[in-house]
């Protein structure tokens, strides 16, 4: 798959307002439901909630994870690490060893 912030602009201004927004942290992006259709969100591990991102909506779920899954292979996050961080964020089980989760 080609890097979807070389394809989409807009994909390259989010990326980059979360690196400034979360910097340091241990995040992912996630595909959520928004008023009249879907937006991308970014979770926080070990943190409640989402955090969303205003301006790009999607008509579908499928569009809306298409990106969220192009920007976390950007970042570097596989599938793994990207559950555990959202599970995280929904209290579920804590991401201790940021390193380990990083690979």
């Amino acid at each position: 798959m080609t890097d979807i912030t070389n394809t989409h602009l807009e994909a390259a201004f989010i990326d980059q307002s979360a690196a400034g927004a979360f910097p340091g942290k241990l995040y992912a992006f996630t595909a959520v439901v928004a008023k009249g259709g879907w937006q991308l969100g970014v979770a926080v591990a070990n943190e409640p909630g989402y955090n969303p991102i205003p301006g790009k909506t999607f008509k579908d779920q499928a569009e809306a994870k298409h990106w969220a899954e192009g920007l976390n292979k950007h970042i570097g996050r596989d599938p793994d690490t990207v559950m555990a961080i959202v599970c995280s964020s929904m209290g579920g089980r804590r991401v201790e060893m940021v390193e380990a989760v990083q690979r």
